[in-house]
C-alpha cells in the first residue's frame, strides 16, 4: 500500500469515527425540541461571544509572537526575529481552519506560513508551536484536576457515563497487540539511536552530524524560547488569560440558550464543561467532531441534569459556531495575506525538504572522535 493510500485510509477512518460519535450524540435527542431551541434563543449574545473569541485568539498570537521573537538570529550578528502579530494571528487562524479538515495538520501549515514568511528555521517555529501546546496541556491538566473535585460528589455519574465507556473501549483492544505496539516503538528508537552513534558507523554518524543535528538543534531552540525569551511574564499572563476567554466562550452560549439559570449553572460548573469537552477536542478528529459532542452532552445531561435535546443544541451550536468562525476567518486571513491553500501545500512540502542552518554553532560541531572518522575516511589506503 502507497502512503498516498494509507494517508486517505486513515482519513476515511477519523471521519467514519467521527460519524458514529456524531450518531451517538443525536441519539435519542428530538429534533423538534432542538429546533425550537434554535428558534426562542437570544442571539443578541453572538455579540460578546464573538468579541472574547476574537480576544481569545488574540492573546494566543500574542504568547506565539512572543515566543517566535525569542528564536535565535537569523544570522551570526543579526538581531533576534521580528515578528509581527498580524503575521502570527493570521497564521494561527490558518492553521485552525486547516485542523477542521486534517486534524493536526494546521500546526504543521502555520508552522511552514510563519517559516515562510519570516525567513525563520521551519524546525525552530515548530519547537514554539510545542511550547505552546505544552502550556495548553498543563492548563488542560490542571483545569481536570479541578473539574474532578468540583465534581466529586458526582463520581458515580461521572464513572458510569464518561470514563467506562472510554475504559471499556480501549479493553476492546489486547493487550497483547498494545505490548507489541510499545515494544516496536521502542526498539526502533534503540535502533536509531544506535545506528547514529556507533563509533565505527562514520557514514550514519556524518549523517547524523551534517543533518539530523543541526535540525534538532533549532528545533530545540524552539524549545528554549519558553526559557530564552525576556518576555516570560507574558507567556505567565496570556496563557491563563487565554483559558479563561475559553470559559466564557463555554459560558455566553449557556445564556445563549437560556440554561445558566434553569439549570443553576455558574461559571465553575461551565469550567467542567468546559475541560471535559476540551479532552473531546483533543481527540485526533476534525475539529474534535463527534468527540465533542458526545462528551459535552453526556457531561451537562448526567452531572448537570439538561434536557437531552438543550444539551444537543448546546454541543452543536458551540461546535459548529467555532467551525464557522475558523472558516470565515480563516479564510479573510488567508486572503489577506495574499496566499492560497495552493502555496500553503507548497510552504509544507518545501519544510520537509529544509535543508539544515548554514550558521555553525559551537554545539554543532563534530566531536573530535567523529572529526578524526572524517579525516581517516578521506585519507587514501596506504599499502
Amino acid at each position: 500500500m502507497t502512503s498516498r493510500a494509507r494517508r486517505i485510509l486513515i482519513q476515511v477512518g477519523i471521519f467514519a469515527l467521527a460519524g458514529v460519535l456524531l450518531y451517538l450524540a443525536l441519539r435519542g435527542a428530538e429534533l423538534d425540541k432542538v429546533a425550537e431551541a434554535l428558534r426562542e434563543a437570544e442571539y443578541g449574545w453572538l455579540v460578546p461571544l464573538f468579541v472574547v473569541t476574537i480576544l481569545s485568539h488574540l492573546l494566543r498570537a500574542w504568547r506565539w509572537q512572543v515566543l517566535l521573537e525569542a528564536l535565535p538570529p537569523r544570522s551570526p550578528g543579526a538581531g533576534p526575529p521580528r515578528v509581527s502579530l498580524k503575521t502570527a494571528f493570521y497564521s494561527l487562524m490558518v492553521g485552525y481552519m486547516v485542523n477542521y479538515a486534517l486534524p493536526r495538520m494546521g500546526e504543521v501549515v502555520r508552522t511552514a506560513d510563519v517559516a515562510a514568511q519570516e525567513k525563520l528555521s521551519f524546525s525552530g517555529v515548530l519547537g514554539t508551536v510545542v511550547v505552546e501546546r505544552i502550556l495548553d496541556v498543563l492548563m488542560l491538566a490542571l483545569g481536570l484536576v479541578v473539574s474532578l473535585l468540583l465534581l466529586f460528589d458526582q463520581r458515580g455519574a461521572l464513572q458510569e457515563h464518561l470514563i467506562d465507556p472510554v475504559l471499556q473501549n480501549i479493553g476492546q483492544i489486547p493487550a497483547l497487540l498494545w505490548g507489541g505496539l510499545l515494544l516496536g516503538i521502542g526498539a526502533v528508537v534503540v535502533f536509531i539511536y544506535w545506528k547514529a552513534f556507533r563509533p565505527e558507523d562514520a557514514r550514519l554518524r556524518r549523517f547524523w552530524n551534517k543533518r539530523l543535528r543541526s535540525i534538532w538543534m533549532s528545533f530545540k531552540d524552539g524549545l528554549a524560547t519558553v526559557l530564552r525569551s525576556p518576555r516570560r511574564f507574558t507567556l505567565v499572563f496570556s496563557t491563563p488569560a487565554i483559558w479563561f476567554c475559553y470559559l466564557l466562550m463555554a459560558y455566553v452560549p449557556l445564556l445563549l440558550f437560556d440554561l445558566a439559570g434553569p439549570y443553576n449553572l455558574s461559571l465553575l460548573d461551565t469550567l467542567s464543561i468546559m475541560i471535559l469537552g476540551a479532552v473531546g477536542v483533543a481527540m485526533p478528529l476534525p475539529g474534535g467532531a463527534g468527540s465533542f459532542h458526545y462528551i459535552t452532552i453526556q457531561t451537562l445531561v448526567f452531572l448537570f441534569g439538561v434536557n437531552e435535546s438543550l444539551a444537543v443544541t448546546y454541543a452543536f451550536f458551540v461546535h459548529g459556531a467555532q467551525l464557522v468562525f475558523f472558516v470565515i476567518v480563516g479564510s479573510l486571513c488567508l486572503l489577506l495575506q495574499g496566499s492560497s491553500l495552493s502555496t500553503l501545500y507548497s510552504q509544507v512540502k518545501a519544510a520537509q525538504q529544509e535543508p539544515p542552518p548554514d550558521t555553525a554553532r559551537p554545539d554543532d560541531t563534530d566531536t573530535p572522535s567523529s572529526t578524526a572518522e572524517t579525516r581517516h575516511d578521506q585519507t587514501p589506503h596506504q599499502p
